[in-house]
């Protein structure tokens, strides 16, 4: 069986920090203020924000044979999922004030990068749950389902 990927674009990292990124550029280049920032700490906040751009730019979701493998940005973090772990699923919609990102909520974890709708996992061996966004939740329950049945 072929492994179902999809990929979410975290748009709202880069509409609330572009902004923020630009005004302190431009802040720097202006001296702006009673204490600019000065190369050294301006160069300190561009890497910070460069790797954060680059850590959580988006999200691919990954559902193999064995297991879903969750990755932010450009692979440094990933979370993997055995498949034979899984003993329900369901689709939900999250409250706005579980946010976006790596998240804790009361019973679980919510991998998201963007958007409300999720699939929640629970399993055999524990009582959290995980929630992973999706565009398409019912898609990716259909792919995880799938590769239930065949084990």
């Amino acid at each position: 069986m072929k492994p179902y990927k999809e990929f979410q674009f975290g748009f709202l990292l880069f509409v609330v920090m572009l902004p923020v990124h630009a005004f302190l550029i431009y802040a720097f280049i202006n001296k702006v203020g009673n204490r600019p920032l000065d190369i050294t700490g301006m160069m300190v906040v561009n890497i910070i924000f460069i790797v954060l751009y680059l850590l959580f730019y988006g999200m691919t979701t990954i559902v193999k044979e064995d297991k879903i493998t969750i990755i932010y940005g450009i692979g440094i973090i990933r979370i993997n999922i055995k498949i034979q772990r899984i003993k329900a699923m369901r689709e939900v919609i999250n409250p706005i004030y579980y946010g976006w990102g790596i998240r804790f909520f009361p019973n679980g974890i919510l991998y998201n990068i963007s958007g409300s709708k999720a699939v929640e996992i629970s399993f055999h061996d524990s009582k959290r749950v995980v929630r992973i966004g999706s565009k398409e939740p019912s898609i990716l329950l259909s792919e995880i389902d799938k590769r239930i049945i065949k084990l």
